[in-house]
């Protein structure tokens, strides 16, 4: 593959030194890493100890993994002779980012091969942000030792480029399945496409959208209801199904949390919640959306890879399995917090605010079923929302977003109108 292989070394006053290859062959020896201080003293091939309460090791060609947190302790052993080759074409930015990036722990846990190509350019200030500052050595040393090596450090190949020209981005290397987690329109998601039937990847996955559904009284949006038919990631899937691949299937995410999410889902309950302000919500606070764990999502799309054949010419809503109303979300934000909220039901067109610009959801109900994921693939949602919002709080706290200064201009609006607030027992 026509990867760098430059050896790249960075020291941090007198604390830390990095010295390895910037990107690693899959199935070849992992980068060295050392960092030296008075706490922790590490070797990528044999462990990390000190301070830090961490430890780590690994064998090459992604045939076992282990770390550990403090005494937690994780294995992960790939079934010989199961082994593909994927690439992830990856966006840049948006709440989509860290669908990849999970979904490239995922595949790797599972014993593929994978190689993650990101849009753009590596040095861009994009990438010193969730989930991209976790991606390779030199962005783990820029944010300050904010994550550890967590996909370059598990074989995960990382490289930048355009998808018009992925040619150029990973040379002659060839890939069994192709995921396209970055295009919206045909423009963008077709030379991606074109490329991987012409290097003769055997399967083609797209990110869509659940957006894409049109509004109806019934709820929940199952796979084969009406769609917008003039929809950018429409015409994508009408492409795919007539490009003649051997396989290939969309997924349609809607709202996402978990850990390396950019883009704001719960943090706007907590925004709130943290500084005793009332929680303004769209009336009557009763519909109904769904906030999906992305580890859910990786794990649908890493049994896709697995089962190509149950896959083909499918489409998937890419999201858990349970539903929560606007006022549950409050309720359940401030219990992972352990602070009470007070909740502002209000008209929008009442008191003359944007919704889109007021509230981070659709005002409506709105929440798909992953119904052909269960009957399909055979998968199963794994998380639980009211749990995984206590470890997102502990991230909101540890980052420091509690104590910074947001302004609030559109809730000050609202709660001149509207003063009464009601307690999210």
């Amino acid at each position: 593959m026509a990867l760098a292989q430059s050896v790249a070394s960075l020291t941090l006053g007198s604390t830390a030194q990095l010295q390895g290859p910037s990107s690693a062959t899959p199935g070849s020896v992992r980068p060295s890493l050392s960092l030296r201080s008075n706490a922790a003293a590490f070797s990528s091939q044999s462990h990390f100890a000190g301070s830090f309460g961490l430890s780590w090791s690994a064998q090459s060609n992604g045939v076992s993994t282990s770390k550990s947190n403090r005494g937690a302790a994780l294995v992960v052993r790939a079934a010989a002779g199961e082994s593909k080759k994927v690439l992830i074409v990856n966006t840049n930015s948006g709440g989509h980012a860290v669908i990849g990036f999970w979904t490239a722990k995922d595949l790797v846990d599972a014993g593929h091969s994978v190689t993650i190509l990101t849009v753009g350019e590596e040095l861009s200030d994009k990438m010193k942000k969730q989930p991209f500052s976790r991606f390779n050595v030199i962005s783990f040393f820029l944010m300050f030792y904010s994550q550890f090596l967590e996909l370059r450090e598990i074989g995960v190949e990382t490289v930048w480029g355009e998808p018009s020209d992925l040619g150029a981005a990973v040379g002659s290397a060839s890939f069994d399945v192709v995921l396209d987690n970055n295009g919206k329109t045909l423009d963008v998601v077709q030379p991606v496409a074109d490329w991987a039937k012409a290097n003769g990847a055997k399967q083609f996955l797209f990110i869509s959208s659940a957006g894409i559904y049109k509004s109806t009284f019934e709820q929940p949006h199952v796979e084969g209801d009406a769609v917008k038919e003039d929809a950018g990631h429409k015409q994508v899937e009408n492409y795919l199904a007539e490009l003649g691949l051997e396989s290939w299937a969309s997924f349609r995410p809607q709202y996402m949390t978990g850990d390396g999410n950019n883009k704001d889902c719960e943090e706007w309950f907590f925004d709130r919640i943290a500084r005793g302000r009332p929680v303004p919500i769209p009336s009557p606070g009763i519909q109904v959306t769904n906030i999906s764990h992305v580890r859910d999502l990786s794990s649908m799309l890493t049994l896709a890879v697995g089962k190509p054949e149950a896959a083909n010419g499918s489409i998937f809503n890419c999201v858990s399995d349970r539903g929560t109303t606007f006022d549950g979300l409050v309720k359940m934000c401030a219990k992972a917090a352990g602070k009470e909220a007070k909740i502002v039901h209000y008209d929008p067109k009442a008191i003359g605010v944007d919704a889109k610009k007021a509230f981070p959801f659709r005002n409506m109900h709105f929440y798909a079923e992953p119904r052909a994921a269960k009957t399909k693939l055979g998968w199963e949602s794994k998380t639980n929302l009211a749990e995984d919002l206590k470890a997102r709080w502990e991230d909101y706290v540890k980052i420091g977003r509690d104590k910074k200064d947001i302004k609030f201009e559109l809730d000050d609006k609202i709660l001149e109108v509207v003063s009464e607030p009601v307690t999210a027992a």
